[in-house]
């Protein structure tokens, strides 16, 4: 019988760059916070194969690469910092950068179990 993984990612948003890791592997990727730095996260995604992604709310600067990702056809978790905080928590992950805090959620990505609907990009102004 056959197994299926889903490869997930999770990125460490910030003004400026975003930092991403894969679960269960050591392959990370940092690039800017910019449309030019969109486009080589998206190759680097394809490449890698990962089908989710997660991200934490970080003050609206993650909000136009999420679009991004799910205008490609990404499946993106967008969490409360206080959901990878208490992830950590529980697997007593204390320490704290942005490299380690994006493995901390590519692997809070992958313990998922329900992935809720996009909410409509229609009703993104009301947000």
């Amino acid at each position: 019988m056959a197994k299926h993984t889903t490869i997930c990612a999770g990125i460490d948003t910030g003004k400026r760059k975003l930092d991403v890791a894969i679960d269960g592997s050591s392959e990370q990727l940092q690039v800017e916070n910019t449309a030019e730095g969109h486009e080589a996260l998206l190759t680097w995604l394809r490449q890698h194969r990962v089908k989710r992604i997660g991200i934490e709310a970080s003050g609206g600067y993650e909000q136009p690469v999420v679009a991004e990702l799910r205008r490609k056809g990404f499946v993106v978790v967008v969490f409360q910092p206080a959901q990878v905080r208490a992830y950590a928590k529980f697997h007593l992950q204390r320490a704290k950068n942005d490299k380690i805090d994006a493995a901390i959620i590519a692997a809070c990505t992958a313990a998922v179990r329900k992935i809720h609907a996009a909410p409509d990009p229609r009703l993104l102004p009301f947000a």
